[in-house]
């Protein structure tokens, strides 16, 4: 089968190891795979530098339907089968394509679990109908899909994956590099500098959470510098944080800065299927999350590895990092459980197979 992913920016966040984790394992199994896309970033030089077939062209919505007419033309020459497309204006520009080349099937995957407008409910009745599949990657996200207009027989509820590591590596090297002692509890996030991942939140949280023990800890914040990262520097300095938050700006090694971690902790007001938690489990790391999207099927649905707090209830919020930091019991508990969960039900392998199911 050939299969066309069409992301319009190419990054490096959880969309991107998405596409690149269906391209490794779906190219292994013998299929062949193009990225088309319009602003390069980490994920097309990689997948450039791996020797997979690329297509970059212009995707702005008021060049839509010139989008379209390139998209089918370059499917037509590859003979693609099924363009998969990871966002709304993707899933336009692949729906209008089928206009010039009839033959290929669209699979539009919902990475957000975000109302939309009336403008966008509208849009949906007219354009997934037309869709092959609509791929939704928790269970609050198919909901939210149907109220957005999405034609409910094209939904299907396919989660996010991971390779299962199997193991619990504690290792406190990357937090002593920061010169933490390791009597201190250490606690981290992955998080972008961007409203809906709700850092001044986590900082509410940590303010009041020291307020309540005397024990050491400190909290790692790895992502991108974006649009906040100011704001929330100058926040760390008012609440009197400023020797227990440590801002890490992007890191390509958080795989050692979770093995350092006893907590892990998501303060997103929005989130889907988050790959950064999935990697914390897959680290046995116990999880405290709010409970939006699909935080609450990975930290407490069947198998319990963690917390889900409503957002905005610091109070809560603290008070579960404050329960795992006393109990050693439970935190391990939580830790065994995050590995098991991961392997039984979040296996990137069983993901891989589900969704070339819904390509046939």
């Amino acid at each position: 089968m050939n299969i066309l992913y069409l992301i319009n920016f190419a990054g490096k966040a959880g969309t991107e190891k998405y596409v690149l984790n269906l391209m490794h394992i779906l190219s292994e199994r013998g299929e062949t795979c193009h990225l088309a896309y319009n602003v390069p970033g980490q994920l097309s030089e990689t997948i450039s530098a791996e020797g997979f077939p690329c297509f970059r062209f212009d995707m702005s919505a008021k060049n839509a339907l010139s989008a379209a007419k390139k998209l089918a033309g370059y499917c037509r020459a590859n003979a693609v089968d099924v363009i998969h497309a990871q966002y709304p204006m993707e899933n336009v520009i692949a729906i209008l394509s089928k206009r010039f080349y009839r033959s290929v099937k669209v699979v539009y995957t919902a990475h957000l679990t975000i109302y939309q407008n009336m403008k966008w409910k509208i849009l949906n009745r007219i354009v997934t109908p037309f869709d092959h599949r609509v791929i939704a990657v928790c269970r609050q996200g198919a909901d939210i899909l149907a109220a957005n207009g999405v034609k409910k027989d094209r939904i299907r509820v396919i989660c996010n994956g991971i390779e299962p590591s199997g193991e619990r590596v504690y290792d406190r090297s990357f937090a002593r590099e920061f010169g933490v002692p390791d009597e201190t509890f250490v606690m981290s996030i992955m998080a972008r500098y961007s409203p809906e991942k709700g850092l001044p939140f986590l900082l509410a949280s940590l303010a009041k959470l020291r307020r309540k023990t005397q024990k050491p800890f400190v909290c790692f914040i790895a992502g991108d510098k974006g649009e906040e990262f100011g704001d929330i520097a100058v926040m760390i300095t008012n609440s009197g944080l400023g020797d227990c938050v440590i801002q890490l700006g992007f890191r390509r090694d958080t795989d050692r800065m979770l093995k350092s971690s006893d907590l892990y902790l998501n303060t997103s007001s929005s989130e889907a299927m988050s790959f950064a938690i999935l990697e914390a489990m897959n680290a046995g790391v116990p999880l405290v999350v709010t409970d939006v999207g699909g935080n609450p099927d990975l930290a407490v649905k069947n198998t319990v590895c963690g917390e889900a707090v409503k957002f905005g209830d610091s109070d809560a919020f603290s008070d579960a990092m404050l329960e795992l930091m006393e109990n050693d019991a439970l935190r391990s508990e939580y830790s065994a459980n995050a590995l098991k969960k991961v392997s039984e039900e979040f296996d990137l392998r069983k993901l891989a197979s589900d969704v070339f199911e819904a390509y046939k």
